[in-house]
């Protein structure tokens, strides 16, 4: 070997034992897990989860590193990454109890009570004297409102190991369920007794007295808390919170500030300022003060996921958008990040997007009462009604409190007509939410449609007192004063809201609506056209041009306007029949039966949208048995139509069956005998049955009741015909 060579290895040699301490993968994760837990000693919480993330990465089956990350997540109130990480701690190292019980508590806070049984039923098996097995036993108890069984277990608990103030506070909080305020008092005392220093047994008397409203005591047992330590956080927020709630916003304000300074790396505290301009509606304020914390804080991702959600809520999507895609291209799964961006793709009406992202972010936390919510509304936008109400109930499941779900649901109730259901909806929603403008709306629509006009005026003027400018409220006022002959009202406020609000297009369209109700055609497309300027996807516009159009009998521009509707809402059923109709008028059967074809297609479960092409089938060409079957299927689905149950005694009538034609025909011509259409059929069906006398009564009443109807040709040819047959 060559000295040159053999210098070179014992050089290498040298430089891989003295760099074996930095290369060891055991000792480099074992330092990360170290400098993590130092961090987690100091609150640095979002700091000690990135030195545990590091640790699992040199050893994904590290279970202490997995065990230890899952307590900064829980710590940093993230419990969707707990509970994965806690699983995956129990999974390495099933021996691991007090991670087996933090599962078990996340279970029950995921509402998966049977699992969190198991889990403390496995524990105490093994440990039948485990004391907080029975707190989280206890816990569960309390979650399944066995409120006696819980205090059972709790003080269980209390008897098996020391008593400890962690203890006596829930022990208390049990008894407050319970309704014993007296010894939820005594308890929350005893735990301040048994360690005067400790800070929490303070807080948690704060909170008892702030519950029950008594805000002097309160105050004082939070000032308590704060004195015993000057870094204190959450004393200090709860302070906060008390001065918002006695009016006291200046010294709120002040105290928020202060926190930054107090605790400059507690996330809690610098972010406190911003909390509190969202908490008093100062969405401005609070949008500036996050992106100001933002250039000194640029990796804290839950501030960036905050400013987010702010400025979604102001409607300031394009920023929203270039945020929330810095947090999606640092983790892709972010169950946060993805909610924001469905609701920013809701926003930019990407309805079919916005669907698929919720529902990723349903897989990864299939407990979001608010990824429900905002599933159903991009359903309820893309005319899928029932899976939109099927969100909206599990929302609800999930989150009881959720008025804007009850609220959602309810206008989808009277969707489908029902009205009194919808009615019960919006008033529980009001209970939660007595400002909540959508819920206003949909109890006006409900009472719209049980014929209540006067009270659903009533309501859809509380909606717009509380959103003046709420454009589902003002289309449904619209509609309304229409209906009762007071457009020109609709249109005067209207008109006032653009001049305060120019550049709403939403509003531009609404008067278009005024106008057209008015006959004002050339007003109402001078409004229209302002609303595409101001935004080109506003929704109906094009649909509305058609129908300005149509009315002013040009047929052509109609057809094309109702086409880019269609392009522009491929999914809005309404804008394939309304082009429908304009085919039908050309007597253009093909192009008819086609758009009429494609609407059932997209909306397979309307029964008006297949009685439609089953008619059009069997008057214009078309397969008779599918006539038949999707008459049939009408039919079953709107038993009480008689246009449903016409189209069907005509499809049986065609498919050569006489009798249950006629039979069914009879019926519809009773239920409305001033219907020539109707009669024409049943005269055709009693030619076929060799009925003969009672054709010619039916047909010479279909033309008589009006000569020209539809088919008024063919029926006059057939009396012709019974009369040169008859003897």
């Amino acid at each position: 070997m060559k000295q040159g060579s053999l210098k070179l290895i014992v050089i290498l040699v040298g430089l891989t034992l003295l760099g074996g301490c930095n290369l060891d993968p055991n000792k480099r994760k074992v330092s990360y897990l170290a400098s993590g837990e130092a961090y987690a000693k100091q609150r640095k919480y979002h700091d000690a989860a990135i030195q545990f993330n590091n640790a699992i990465r040199i050893d994904p089956k590290f279970a202490e590193g997995h065990y230890r990350l899952a307590l900064a997540y829980l710590n940093l109130q993230d419990t969707a990454a707990a509970y994965r990480e806690f699983t995956t701690t129990v999974s390495l190292d099933p021996a691991n109890t007090n991670a087996q019980l933090q599962l078990g508590a996340l279970e029950i806070t995921r509402r998966q009570y049977e699992q969190a049984q198991a889990i403390v039923d496995k524990v105490l098996a093994a440990e039948p004297k485990n004391s907080r097995a029975h707190e989280v036993l206890a816990q569960k108890y309390v979650a399944t409102h066995e409120i006696d069984k819980a205090v059972q277990e709790m003080q269980k608990a209390l008897e098996l190991g020391p008593p400890e103030v962690a203890s006596l506070d829930a022990l208390a909080a049990m008894y407050l369920a319970a309704g014993q305020l007296d010894a939820a008092e005594a308890t929350y005392k005893r735990a301040i007794e048994l360690n005067p220093q400790s800070l929490q047994a303070h807080v948690a008397l704060a909170e008892f007295y702030f519950a029950q409203r008594k805000m002097s005591e309160a105050e004082k047992a939070m000032r308590a808390a704060c004195d015993l330590d000057p870094g204190a956080v959450p004393p200090r927020i709860f302070m906060i919170r008390i001065y918002e709630l006695t009016g006291r916003l200046a010294e709120a304000e002040k105290a928020s500030a202060e926190l930054k300074t107090i605790a400059p790396d507690n996330p809690q505290a610098y972010q406190a300022l911003g909390h509190f301009f969202l908490a008093t509606g100062q969405r401005e304020k609070a949008a500036t003060e996050f992106q100001s914390l933002l250039i000194s804080k640029p990796n804290d991702t839950f501030l960036k996921a905050q400013l987010v959600e702010d400025l979604i809520d102001m409607n300031r999507i394009a920023e929203a958008q270039r945020l929330n895609q810095e947090l999606l291209h640092a983790s892709p799964i972010d169950t946060q990040a993805l909610s924001a961006q469905g609701r920013i793709l809701i926003a930019q009406e990407e309805y079919e997007q916005a669907q698929e992202v919720l529902q990723k972010a349903l897989k990864s936390d299939p407990s979001s009462a608010g990824n429900y919510y905002y599933l159903g509304v991009a359903q309820r936008s893309l005319g899928l009604s029932d899976l939109a109400k099927t969100s909206f109930n599990r929302a609800l499941e999930l989150n009881p409190r959720r008025a804007d779900a009850a609220a959602a649901l309810a206008r989808l109730q009277v969707r489908s007509g029902a009205y009194d259901k919808a009615l019960a909806l919006a008033a529980e929603a009001l209970k939660i939410n007595p400002n909540l403008s959508s819920a206003y709306l949909a109890s006006a629509e409900a009472l719209e449609g049980k014929g209540d006009r006067r009270q659903a005026q009533a309501m859809l003027q509380a909606a717009l007192e509380r959103d003046p400018v709420s454009l589902a409220a003002l289309a449904s006022l619209v509609s309304l004063d229409q209906r009762i002959g007071k457009t020109p009202d609709a249109v005067a406020r209207i008109t006032t809201l653009i001049q305060q609000n120019p550049k709403i297009a939403g509003l531009h369209f609404l008067l278009a609506v005024g106008y057209f109700n008015l006959k004002d055609l050339e007003k109402a497309e001078a409004s229209v056209r302002e609303a595409l300027a101001l935004d080109p996807k506003t929704p109906d516009a094009h649909s509305l041009l058609g129908d300005i159009y149509s009315t002013k009998g040009e047929a052509d521009q109609a057809k094309a306007e109702f086409r880019a509707a269609i392009q522009a809402n491929p999914r809005n059923t309404v804008n394939y029949m309304a082009l429908e109709h304009q085919y039908e008028r050309e007597e253009n059967w093909e192009e008819a039966k086609k758009l009429s074809a494609e609407a059932h297609q997209i909306d397979f479960s309307s029964p008006a949208l297949a009685a439609h092409l089953a008619a059009l089938y069997l008057d214009h060409g078309g397969d008779v048995m599918t006539a038949l079957s999707l008459a049939q299927k009408a039919k079953e689905n709107m038993p009480d139509s008689p246009f449903a149950a016409d189209t069907l005694g005509w499809a049986y009538y065609k498919s050569g069956s006489a009798e249950p034609a006629i039979t069914i025909l009879k019926d519809c011509v009773r239920k409305v005998p001033s219907n020539p259409v109707f009669q024409y059929h049943l005269g055709m069906a009693y030619i076929a049955d060799g009925r003969t006398q009672l054709a010619k009564e039916a047909l010479q009443r279909a033309l008589r009741d009006n000569p020209k109807f539809p088919q008024a040709a063919v029926a006059v040819e057939a009396l012709q015909k019974i009369s040169k047959e008859r003897p």
